[in-house]
């Protein structure tokens, strides 16, 4: 995170799009690493707000009430998608207003947003932070998708600076979603690997024989628990099963060597996966993050139609769902 180390003195707005757990977690790291030298404030949606209650104790965050987007039971496709530009048209206005009112109460002089589109704002600095520079479509939309890249490109070029998470040099995780494709352009640079778990001990002590991870939106986070619970429920391996939902939640019954946790803390998620041998896991790209940083072995299921699942998980390997034959 050397890029952010310029920052110092300042007060920082820091706001993660509330889609999953994916983007609040990624950013733990960089207001951790802010907050040394800065003040910084949190905005992010009610979702994320326990999580980053948990994760940052010590920091001011506040609420925003964003619209939800609810997946759908059968595959995303293009239409799915188009019906969820109005509710992201929404989110962005009413964010950029309720941001407006914060900036001018709390002195605020720099933004951080993660996938927020409507957090730029003039005689500010406004950094927003993405993976994807290029959104994949489905295929037969080649040249739409084209053209959509190109206007995206265009659109996060109003930012002071648009952050890559992705390593500074060398292989690149995001490969043509971003990190491939922006050349020497300098609004695109790579920070390096956002993840709350870069420098965490390793341990070759192995306890699981897999580590299944559920996360993302409903109804896709069901589907996918009902999946994985059928193909493992006549397994004898010791199965480390974290289904991604609140506590209030009724948890599961543990069976046979099957252990069952709604949501883990980050130390407790982290030591799980280094005494793992193996991760079961959607191909979310701030899930691959915490699993590059802790070198972790996963075999990927993408999220059915979410075309930036889909290239990630065929990109960096994959298995398909008769690998979990085996358990």
């Amino acid at each position: 995170m050397q890029f952010l180390s310029r920052f110092v003195g300042r007060n920082i707005l820091v706001s993660p799009l509330d889609w999953g757990l994916g983007h609040a977690a990624r950013m733990v790291p960089v207001v951790r690493f802010l907050s040394k030298k800065n003040r910084v404030i949190v905005v992010c949606g009610p979702n994320a707000r326990e999580f980053l209650d948990a994760e940052l104790p010590n920091i001011e965050i506040i609420t925003v009430n964003d619209s939800a987007i609810r997946y759908p039971a059968h595959r995303i496709t293009f239409f799915t998608m188009l019906s969820w530009l109005p509710v992201l048209a929404v989110n962005a206005i009413r964010e950029h207003f309720f941001v407006k009112r914060i900036i001018q109460k709390q002195g605020i002089d720099t933004i951080i947003s993660d996938n927020r589109y409507g957090l730029i704002f003039r005689r500010l600095e406004c950094y927003f932070v993405t993976h994807q520079v290029y959104p994949k479509l489905p295929n037969g939309f080649g040249a739409l998708e084209k053209l959509l890249g190109a206007l995206h490109r265009l659109y996060l070029q109003r930012f002071t600076k648009c952050l890559i998470p992705d390593f500074e040099n060398g292989f690149s995780l995001s490969g043509s979603l971003a990190a491939d494709r922006v050349g020497d352009n300098p609004i695109f640079v790579k920070v390096g690997i956002l993840s709350r778990f870069c420098n965490y001990p390793q341990n070759n002590d192995k306890i699981y024989d897999l580590l299944i991870l559920i996360s993302g939106q409903e109804n896709q986070r069901t589907i996918f628990e009902r999946f994985l619970l059928d193909k493992i429920k006549d397994s004898q391996h010791k199965i480390l099963f974290v289904r991604g939902v609140p506590e209030n939640i009724p948890p599961l019954k543990d069976f046979n060597n099957v252990v069952f946790k709604n949501m883990l803390t980050s130390d407790a998620l982290a030591a799980a996966i280094t005494s793992s041998k193996l991760v079961i896991c959607r191909s979310g790209y701030s899930t691959i993050l915490d699993l590059v940083a802790l070198k972790a072995h996963a075999i990927f299921y993408p999220t059915p139609g979410q075309t930036e699942q889909e290239y990630l998980a065929d990109r960096l390997g994959w298995m398909s769902g008769n690998d979990l034959r085996r358990f």
